[in-house]
């Protein structure tokens, strides 16, 4: 045991604490217009896990996995939120648009 906890770097290993005590409230509130803030919120907790695990075991699947699936994973994530959350903000009708909610206009409806 002694020997896992000389290997994590301290600062790094306090990551994932902090990273998944951050989740709870992005996850308390969850709604239907924030869920690509969360997964991109989630891969970062993934991200900070596969850091501190890399020095254990796996090292090299485990970077692959910080920095693919975890780091570009996040920001592709947070770039598809903004960019819905832009959508909503410039036109309140395209959010119902974007999440396939709407039922289509019945014929010769003015919108």
């Amino acid at each position: 045991m002694m020997g896992i906890l000389e290997v994590l770097d301290p600062p790094k290993a306090v990551l994932p604490l902090i990273a998944l005590i951050g989740l709870v409230p992005v996850v308390a509130r969850y709604r239907t217009e924030s869920r690509w803030f969360v997964v991109g919120y989630g891969l970062l907790a993934v991200a900070t896990l596969a850091t501190n695990l890399e020095n254990i075991v796996l090292g090299d699947v485990l970077n692959g996995t910080e920095h693919a699936l975890g780091l570009m994973g996040s920001g592709i994530a947070f770039l598809v939120a903004g960019y819905y959350r832009r959508q909503t903000i410039l036109d309140p009708q395209s959010d119902d648009a974007a999440t396939g909610d709407a039922a289509p206009a019945a014929e010769g409806d003015d919108q």
